[in-house]
């Protein structure tokens, strides 16, 4: 096989061409729900493509999330989640009750979030993007200030921060510890 252009010699025998993800923690709230990830940075060979094994227990979740540079496929494995997505052209939210060997494919920048249904729930998503990016629910709540919320939807701006103040991080996996 010659190489066509490719940055990656396939020809070197320092060819890299495995990865082990235990190695490369993306997010870990506690022994059952964590993420893992693989990206272009840990396996260069990987172009165009990275991916997250994603482990859950029963309620808990991948909180509401976008990825702006990439689309994204879900690979179920074990156990069964609710995947749910906003069609930002009709608006409409779109559910999907999913099980072992089935998929969900969710386009660049729509709004999505996963709910285990179950224990020991486990999926694989990957992404057509080497270096997939994602913008989290928590920092839009978070980073906007609450005399903004107050001037475009009328509830109070100390009410707001209230509220919210608890979301001091990116949540990435809920409910909150104690829940």
């Amino acid at each position: 096989m010659t190489n066509t252009g490719n940055p990656i010699d396939y020809t070197s025998p320092a060819l890299n061409l495995s990865f082990d993800l235990r190695s490369s923690p993306y997010f870990v709230k506690d022994r059952q729900n964590y993420l893992l990830y693989q990206t272009a940075k840990q396996l260069p060979v990987m172009q165009g493509l990275s991916l997250v094994d994603v482990f859950l227990s029963r309620g808990h979740s991948i909180e509401p999330h976008w990825h702006p540079n990439s689309n994204e496929l879900l690979y179920m494995i074990q156990g069964e989640i609710i995947e749910s997505i906003l069609n930002p052209f009709t608006l409409q939210l779109l559910s999907y009750h999913v099980g072992p060997q089935q998929t969900v494919y969710i386009p660049s920048g729509w709004w999505h979030w996963t709910i285990a249904v179950t224990d020991q729930t486990r999926l694989v998503v990957s992404f057509d993007h080497n270096q997939f990016e994602t913008v989290y629910g928590s920092d839009i709540l978070r980073k906007t200030p609450p005399e903004v919320i107050q001037t475009i939807y009328g509830i109070h701006a100390y009410q707001w921060a209230e509220v919210i103040k608890p979301i001091d991080r990116t949540v990435i996996i809920g409910p909150p510890n104690g829940r």
